[in-house]
């Protein structure tokens, strides 16, 4: 992302900031100074003057000159309007009285920047921040931590934020993991890691809820406990924010006998895939896999020709409903990407050296998981050939383009199912942005309760993000911007505030105002 601050050290307490404003680059000097009052580092600058856009030199101002400050306006504005109008500050303002502005603008500044928090005081000070100190990272620790040892405020939010989102119609409830280097952290355990990182992690289950697709929960467990086991207390939960009237969408890893029986006794609806490592849905496709392809099963859904049938069936005593979809287009793409796969392997296998057998097979799984079930493996050390196992990969192929989803809401027609799991989508890409776009992928944090408070701050971000991010696709603004750039075109909108202490507006453009528009914000007007 571009910068408008070039900074120029030139010793430990006194430095030059070049800051570009239209066409032309200011110099100041920025000294840094204790404040006894405040008890807090503060900064103070002095104009230099212009630099030459031909000689680069420094040319210094005439007399009479007033110098200027000007900060980023645009991007702040737009996410604190959205944060008003969602209900977020005035919730935080409730739960948190004395620190709620510090907080929303730490939010701000992850979903703006998703840079370490530590580099907050920097980009606060040349942006517009109406409300709220300027932290450093000391303060910042100390926000965090006092987040983090109150439980009962994190929670007090939770049930003023949920009424917000009142109704909600379908719950989505999935698990993500989050990485760390430090030991001091009880919470963090070795388990199964989803990025693949060899460290110990914490698991964070996010509750997102719908029609508002909007983060209304969390839950942070141990890094070894597993999916499967995490859903009871989850319910418990939700009953305790007062929610129980709803349809929970679920990953296939809280699939197992107790937890459908907990569901269906508490009278919630749920909807999740069943894993093909079940013999209920190698059993499912066998059973129906002509009759799901008949052309009278055919229809069209989001462009896309799709087959459909319904059965009830009996599982653990229950009586329930399996859907089972094939998505000719999807199936193309996996037997494509198998095949090319599959001879990638066969290729490299007849090229390769290998001290035993079982070194082949590493290789292979690593190549393609359980890629060792369709290969019959030949020859002796060193060299060996693959031969394929023409029934398994039948089998495998037949199931590629299909899903089962279970269900015991019985009503629920095939486009309704169908909407209802795609919701899951949403949260999958909400775990990538607290990774990629919020700079939380490892947790740099060696306290537990600076690690709640972090994770707080980090669902905050992910509410405004959330928001954002469902004006864009409902408006097509994807089609012009990203995320990013929207922030990078209103970042030009900057407030100019002279040497008198009067500040001023910069001219509005025509991109900028049809941004706002479509936001569904009003331009800010100068005062």
């Amino acid at each position: 992302m571009t910068k408008d601050f070039i900074i120029v050290i030139i010793n430990t307490m006194t430095y030059w900031v070049e800051q570009k404003i239209g066409k032309n680059v200011y110099v100041y000097e920025v000294a840094s100074y204790w404040d006894s009052e405040k008890k807090q580092a503060r900064q103070k600058r002095r104009y230099i003057g212009k630099k030459d856009p031909i000689t680069g030199k420094i040319i210094t101002p005439r007399k009479g000159f007033t110098p200027r400050k000007a900060r980023d306006y645009g991007d702040v504005y737009l996410l604190t309007y959205l944060g008003k109008r969602i209900g977020l500050w005035d919730v935080l303002k409730e739960v948190f009285p004395e620190e709620y502005e510090e907080i929303f603008n730490l939010s701000l500044y992850q979903v703006i920047e998703g840079d370490a928090l530590y580099l907050f005081k920097g980009w606060a000070e040349g942006s517009y921040i109406e409300e709220g100190k300027i932290m450093n990272s000391q303060n910042i620790s100390r926000l965090l931590e006092s987040i983090g040892v109150r439980d009962d405020l994190v929670d007090k939010f939770f049930r003023l934020w949920l009424d917000r989102q009142q109704p909600i119609k379908s719950i989505v409830f999935d698990i993500t993991s989050l990485s760390s280097y430090s030991r001091l952290i009880e919470y963090l355990e070795w388990g199964y890691n989803r990025d693949g990182e060899a460290l110990p992690q914490i698991n964070l289950g996010m509750i997102v809820g719908y029609p508002s697709e909007i983060p209304i929960a969390y839950r942070i467990y141990p890094g070894s406990i597993p999916d499967v086991v995490t859903l009871k207390n989850v319910i418990v939960f939700l009953e305790e924010l007062g929610l129980k009237e709803f349809l929970f969408v679920l990953d296939r890893g809280f699939y197992s006998a107790s937890n459908i029986k907990e569901l269906n006794e508490k009278g919630i609806g749920f909807l999740l895939p069943l894993s093909w490592r079940t013999k209920i849905a190698r059993g499912l496709i066998s059973r129906y896999h002509r009759e799901l392809l008949s052309p009278i099963n055919g229809f069209y859904w989001e462009k896309k020709a799709m087959f459909h049938t319904k059965k009830e069936i009996e599982i653990w005593g229950l009586s329930l409903c399996a859907h089972l979809f094939h998505d000719e287009r999807r199936k193309a793409e996996e037997v494509e990407k198998f095949m090319r796969r599959m001879v990638e392997i066969e290729k490299s296998v007849s090229e390769m050296e290998f001290r035993d057998r079982k070194a082949v097979e590493e290789f292979i799984d690593e190549n393609l998981k359980g890629g060792v079930k369709i290969f019959n493996i030949k020859g002796k050390a060193p060299f060996f050939q693959l031969e394929r196992r023409a029934k398994v990969i039948s089998r495998l192929m037949n199931r590629m383009g299909k899903t089962i989803l279970l269900s015991n809401q019985k009503g629920l027609g095939r486009e309704e199912v169908l909407s209802f799991y795609r919701k899951k989508d949403t949260l999958e890409k909400m775990f990538d942005v607290i990774k990629n776009e919020l700079d939380s992928k490892r947790l740099k944090i060696h306290s537990r309760a600076r690690m709640e408070g972090r994770i707080f701050l980090t669902f905050l971000a992910l509410i405004l993000y959330s928001e954002i991010h469902r004006i864009m696709r409902e408006k097509d603004l994807y089609k012009t911007y990203t995320i990013p750039e929207v922030f990078l075109e209103l970042k030009k909108l900057k407030v100019v505030t002279l040497s008198n202490g009067k500040s001023y507006l910069t001219e509005i453009s025509k991109k900028q105002r049809l941004l706002f528009e479509k936001f569904g914000v009003p331009p800010p007007v100068s005062t």
